[in-house]
């Protein structure tokens, strides 16, 4: 579906009965933010469990959404994913980079050009992202995700 925006709530962090803190949501913060777009940005524990229900997404054995690198596209029209949440944990080079791959299909998918026209070898992305790996030990995390 097409989206049109964005409801939202504020949460704190509330110490439960047993001692384990949970976030509570505030009371009336409910919002609603206009959009045509949405990035989602998830750390290492994994992307939220319903969320992948919720949109339809297929994920693999490892619970990461299944998405092909290179298009980044999942099996939902419109939704991509990228980074920690389609290959794990990794690198933050891997996520720099594949979230600049996915932003570009992003736009290929709204602009509708052809990909073969405008991507860039995949040989000359790794080739890249193993020149990024030689010089970051660093850990990273990116998902983006869109609808149209």
């Amino acid at each position: 579906g097409n989206v049109k925006g964005l409801e939202v709530v504020r949460v704190k962090w509330e110490e439960d009965e047993n001692g384990k803190f949970q976030f509570k949501e505030v009371e009336g913060s409910m919002e609603y933010i206009k959009a045509d777009l949405i990035l989602l940005a998830m750390g290492f524990l994994g992307p939220e469990p319903t969320i992948a229900e919720k949109l339809g997404l297929e994920q693999d054995n490892r619970s990461n959404f299944k998405a092909d690198y290179g298009r980044f596209a999942t099996n939902v029209e419109g939704v991509f994913a990228a980074g920690d949440c389609r290959r794990g944990q990794s690198l933050v080079v891997w996520a720099i980079s594949e979230g600049r791959q996915a932003a570009a299909q992003v736009d290929r998918y709204f602009m509708g050009k052809e990909k073969e026209s405008t991507v860039r070898s995949q040989e000359q992305e790794v080739h890249e992202n193993r020149q990024q790996q030689e010089h970051s030990n660093e850990v990273g995390k990116t998902c983006l995700f869109t609808s149209h």
